[in-house]
């Protein structure tokens, strides 16, 4: 029995042993692995990144970039046998990282500092209060200068991303606003809209700077790509339209009686935020959006085209100015539409003048001069005998004419009479 009793606890025990380490289901057997939960450990401190260790300036003012660009709120610096007045230095040093600094300047509202001990071994209590967040800091793109800003601008428009923030290397002080403006307007097949652009640049000095962009847009992402894929259809077609005429200036005039006839207009006073938009595919007309997408489509169609921005009168007005047969011309297109008149019309400076029209002419072309008019036709008095008046005669009239009586032979002079021959 005894024995009988001993191969019951050891088969008990392999079963328990099954059950612990997998299960038969059927004809199929299942691993089960047990959880096995780990001791909690406290971390080891010779893990730690331990304090910088500062000896001069230099040293110094490396830390305190440091803590900055890693986004450190309070930390210790160490100090060990500083060379230099060590109070003055830390002065400077928080004055250079907060408002000279380009990441400090950015991303830094305040700092404050403490000293324990003397120069030869004492410490820094650096407490730091942002007004970025670490993932704002480590989004900043580097680049090397304007140009190569410029292109990531580019990058982020046509993207219609909502922000960017560029280190520049060599900051070359683009008017990046004005930059921005000018490209949309240009390339409205690109960007939709022009952005309510928002942008500061830190520090106020310094050949290295940051430039933080923020681009608002009246509509979603989503929404902003519909809308431009529906802009698309349109502007290829007025490109398709001009695509098979072969002379410049046949090309333009195809052009403008494409823009100025396809479309039922209604006139729009205010400035559109998505000029081309606005034009080909809701009917307003402003002189924005005429001068923007006929740029866009004399680019398609090889034709040299500027956007020119001015007054006309008192308010603000916008036209181009293209090149034809090596000669320069001014295009109003809105001032076509007004006048009802559809056909290509070019202008000249004087012409513009003369209506009112006020921009800025540096650095531009000049156009052809008006050719003099000419004199007005006064026929001259006819010569005739006093008393003795001759009407003017009508070579095309179908009346006869009187004959005229033969003119009676004059006797001959002395003078006229020719010697007898011998």
């Amino acid at each position: 029995m005894k024995r009988a009793i001993a191969y019951l606890l050891i088969l008990s025990v392999l079963l328990s042993g099954l059950a612990a380490c997998g299960i038969w289901v059927g004809n199929e057997y299942r691993s089960v692995t047990p959880h096995s939960e780990e001791p909690y450990s406290e971390p080891d401190p010779s893990e730690e990144t331990p304090p910088p260790t500062v000896h001069n300036e230099e040293e110094l003012r490396g830390a305190v970039l440091s803590m900055i660009n890693d986004w450190t709120e309070h930390g210790i610096i160490l100090v060990e046998a500083y060379s230099g007045n060590i109070a003055d230095d830390l002065a400077k040093t928080v004055q250079y990282a907060t408002k000279e600094d380009p990441v400090g300047a950015y991303a830094v509202d305040f700092a404050d500092t403490e000293l324990t001990g003397d120069a030869s071994e004492g410490s820094i209590a650096l407490n730091i209060v942002f007004r970025r967040s670490a993932a704002e800091i480590d989004s900043i793109v580097k680049v090397k200068d304007d140009e190569a800003a410029c292109n990531k601008i580019v990058d982020v428009l046509t993207s219609y991303s909502p922000a960017l923030t560029l280190r520049i290397q060599t900051y070359g002080e683009t008017d990046f606003v004005s930059f921005i403006r000018t490209y949309c307007l240009e390339h409205p097949e690109q960007v939709l809209a022009l952005p309510e652009l928002v942008a500061q640049v830190y520090p106020e000095a310094g050949e290295t700077r940051i430039v933080e962009l923020h681009f608002p847009y009246p509509d979603s992402r989503e929404e902003m790509r519909v809308k431009q894929d529906a802009l698309l259809t349109t502007l290829d077609s007025a490109s398709n339209y001009v695509c098979n005429i072969t002379g410049s200036v046949e090309r333009v005039d195809r052009l403008c009686r494409f823009l100025t006839t396809r479309f039922s207009y209604t006139f729009c006073e205010e400035e559109p935020v998505m000029p081309a938009y606005s034009l080909l595919c809701e009917g307003k007309a402003h002189s924005l959006s005429f001068a923007s997408v006929f740029f866009a489509e004399c680019r398609e169609a090889e034709i040299d085209c500027r956007i020119i921005q001015g007054q006309r009168g008192e308010n603000a007005h916008y036209w181009n100015m293209i090149c034809l047969d090596d000669q320069y011309y001014y295009i109003d297109l809105m001032r076509s539409i007004e006048q009802g008149s559809y056909e290509m019309t070019l202008l000249t400076t004087q012409e513009l003048e003369a209506e009112g029209y006020v921009w800025d002419r540096v650095d531009l072309p000049d156009t052809p001069q008006p050719e003099e008019p000419p004199e007005p036709f006064r026929p001259t008095e006819p010569t005739e005998p006093a008393g003795e008046h001759t009407g003017p005669t009508d070579s095309h009239t179908d009346e006869p004419t009187e004959p005229t009586e033969p003119i009676e032979p004059t006797e001959p002079t002395e003078s006229t009479v020719p010697p007898e021959t011998p």
